[in-house]
């Protein structure tokens, strides 16, 4: 048995396709065979249509060169597509088609389809996202060809996360600032070491690498279901990924596109007690710093018998008053886990427990609670992906897989998968040298300093309090 599909246009030119029904066990795939090739057929003569309209509306200063053919692998397959080669006035060659579409060169397959496939791979290993391709997508992608795709995605983010810190901190020009308006900011940040393979440092092999992270966040929602159960409200994440660029720099830039770092006026800061996360308290706003909580309980639990009850004494500020009342543990690790904990009783505290006792209660939120997100979101985030079942990581090939589950969580993905990027917002970088001219504008004072990453800086608020008559937490 057999069935004859004809796809006709508006002209009356028409493409007839036969499709043999003979094996009834395999229906569904031959479905879906015959839908992707119907596709291809719509997708091409849609292209064409496209290219002939460009054709007979473009400039007529554009002369054509030639036709080339250029491949597109989608969702549906892959197909050619012949498009006209035009030289301006200038001696500057152009695909008008490709510039409509938005289409970068060189690109093989449709922004969609690297979507889809870089979205996988921060899930799965490539191999896994190559066999499922194969069973999902009309065509089959290796796990090299993945890999690469991803690469490809995660280093143009790189690279420009790069520059746009060079423009920023090197040559006085920032970006505008994004729309977002949070009084009160909540960071958290960690590190994840991963299996190295092939890397040495300074003649000697290294083993591991670390991959530092952070998330930011505006406060706590309560889920509609009988367990009490929360979600982060409007969260970010960044993942450091180039060694040249300081951390708490490139995750203010990160930042600075979805919030006004300006409005903020206080930053509490979670985390383990590494060094690299302390010095955000220097480059955050007015800054309210607390440990994380794993490290400390684990050595309060060895270094008293009562440990539980040592742990919340700091977080609630009143370790003084139980240090004589815990028994103290013996053993060889006991009391290297107390002179752990004795140095850090302040930044162990709670932060609401800190701001109280500054006098600073009424800026504490109704819904507040503790921090401790920071574990979770690596786990769930990057450990998931990047350790464990034997894998291994070139320095280069971490940093790609961790800036490209960043895109995926922040829904960035579609701005670097095979569209040039829209510089539609290009006016008002016009005006992104540092200045500070305050006479710019009649109602308020304009010091673009204070709409960049460095306005989150102590020295961005004082200048602020000084320039501005508004009320600040400082």
């Amino acid at each position: 048995m057999a069935i004859e599909i004809i796809v006709k246009d508006d002209s009356g030119k028409q493409v007839k396709m036969t499709v043999e029904l003979e094996n009834d066990q395999n229906w569904e795939e031959i479905c879906y065979q015959v839908g992707c090739q119907v596709a291809r057929e719509i997708a091409t003569r849609w292209l064409e249509a496209m290219e002939e309209r460009l054709f007979q509306e473009r400039d007529k200063n554009l002369g054509v060169e030639c036709t080339r053919e250029r491949i597109r692998v989608t969702r549906f397959g892959r197909f050619d597509i012949r498009r006209r080669l035009y030289s301006d006035s200038q001696g500057d060659s152009h695909f008008l088609l490709d510039e409509y579409l938005n289409w970068l060169p060189y690109k093989w397959s449709t922004p969609s389809l690297r979507e889809a496939i870089v979205e996988l791979s921060t899930r799965t290993t490539f191999r896994d996202v190559s066999g499922a391709l194969e069973n999902l997508v009309a065509g089959v992608l290796s796990a090299s060809t993945i890999h690469r795709v991803l690469q490809e995605v995660s280093e143009a983010a790189i690279q420009e996360e790069k520059k746009e810190w060079e423009d920023c901190f090197l040559r006085g020009k920032h970006p505008p600032p994004g729309a977002g308006k949070a009084r009160v900011l909540y960071v958290e940040a960690d590190g994840l070491y991963v299996h190295l393979q092939r890397e040495t440092r300074e003649g000697k092999k290294q083993k591991h690498y670390e991959l530092k992270n952070a998330i930011a966040y505006e406060g706590w929602e309560r889920l509609s279901q009988k367990e009490e159960r929360y979600r982060l409200v409007n969260k970010r994440v960044y993942c450091h990924s180039d060694s040249g660029t300081p951390f708490w720099d490139g995750a203010g830039l990160e930042w600075h596109k979805h919030w006004d770092l300006g409005y903020t006026e206080l930053v509490i800061l979670g985390g383990d007690d590494a060094n690299w996360i302390d010095k955000g308290i220097d480059e955050l706003a007015f800054c309210i710093r607390q440990l994380s909580g794993f490290h400390l309980a684990r050595s309060c639990r060895k270094g008293w018998e009562n440990g539980d009850d040592m742990y919340d004494a700091i977080r609630c500020g009143r370790v003084r008053r139980t240090l004589g009342e815990v028994k103290e543990r013996e053993g060889k690790t006991a009391p290297k886990a107390r002179s752990y904990v004795l140095k850090r009783l302040e930044k162990g505290a709670d932060w609401r427990k800190k701001l109280e006792a500054m006098g600073l209660s009424d800026e504490i939120p109704d819904d507040a609670r503790g921090l401790g997100a920071i574990e979770g979101n690596e786990s769930n985030l990057f450990a998931d992906r990047m350790k464990d079942r034997g894998m291994s990581w070139t320095i280069p090939g971490a940093q790609h897989m961790g800036k490209a589950i960043q895109l995926a969580v922040n829904g960035d993905l579609s701005n670097w998968c095979g569209r040039r990027p829209d510089h539609s917002s290009s006016s008002e970088m016009g005006r992104s040298n540092l200045s500070f001219d305050l006479f710019e504008s009649h109602n308020r004072t304009a010091i673009p300093a204070l709409e960049s990453p460095y306005a989150s800086r102590p020295w961005g608020k004082a200048i602020r309090q000084m320039t501005m008559n508004t009320h600040r937490l400082l």
